[in-house]
């Protein structure tokens, strides 16, 4: 994400303060273990399926927080290159700490001069910065291959959600499958392979409902009688999958190259 202040919004500033990101940077906390865990049981195996086992010596993460899923990509080469970059000093600093196997930089990737990558990676990223499609073309110029990984938020539980800078995520707009799609065309690349999947329905879903009662006594949010109304919707959800699929956000995984 872009540094420079945007709309009156200073990224780089709220990415160090915002909550979620602070909490990441606690090893003890729920936060760390579940980027942990949907890191290696859903971001982390649904990208590296769509490379349909070509070898990489080197990805570049832009966007990398506080660099769990960089830390853990595969490379043909154990001694091949992983960069993570943020514009987020705190989070970058956090990521230096916990993986001293990968560099990790600091700023706007579009103000450094970096080397070219056989991959560039953007999980969770496009969803945050104002000039989406800019920011994806201005990435792809890092490398041949271009890894996204991007929420698809038209759903029943985000409709009423009021996106931008305050949003609890930071997230500044939702996506349709189509609009996913069509911005990786607006940045001039081709999709070569992509996949929707909804967490809910991969294995990734019933370890994050263990790790929310290991950590809470409960492996659903609220109060007693919220908690019988989650977990019955959930049950709905999953029995039904139209119902689940409309009311539960996807993800979008590309994998594109320039035409």
């Amino acid at each position: 994400m872009s540094d420079a202040p945007r709309d009156g919004v200073d990224f780089a500033a709220l990415y160090d303060a915002h909550p979620d990101y602070v909490a990441r940077r606690d090893a003890t906390s729920y936060e760390r273990q579940l980027v942990d865990l949907e890191v290696q049981h859903f971001k982390l195996p649904h990208l590296v399926a769509l490379l349909r086992g070509q070898p990489l010596a080197s990805v570049v993460e832009v966007g990398c927080a506080t660099g769990e899923l960089i830390a853990a990509f595969p490379l043909a080469d154990p001694c091949g290159r992983r960069l993570g970059l943020d514009i987020s000093p705190r989070n970058i600093a956090a990521a230096r700490a916990r993986f001293d196997h990968v560099e990790f930089q600091a700023g706007d990737f579009r103000q450094l001069t970096l080397p070219r990558f056989d991959a560039v990676l953007l999980s969770d990223v496009l969803e945050h910065v104002s000039d989406d499609a800019a920011f994806l073309a201005d990435a792809a110029k890092l490398a041949p291959r271009v890894l996204v990984n991007l929420p698809l938020e038209d759903n029943w539980l985000n409709r009423g959600r009021a996106y931008g800078p305050a949003d609890v995520s930071g997230h500044l707009r939702r996506y349709t499958l189509a609009q996913g799609l069509d911005l990786v065309a607006r940045a001039g690349l081709q999709p070569t392979d992509w996949s929707r999947v909804w967490i809910h329905e991969t294995p990734a879903e019933s370890l994050r409902r263990a790790l929310r009662a290991r950590h809470f006594g409960h492996a659903y949010a609220g109060g007693p009688v919220g908690r019988r109304v989650r977990q019955a919707v959930f049950a709905l959800a999953t029995a039904v999958r139209p119902v689940g699929r409309a009311l539960f956000a996807s993800n979008l995984f590309v994998l594109a190259q320039r035409p």
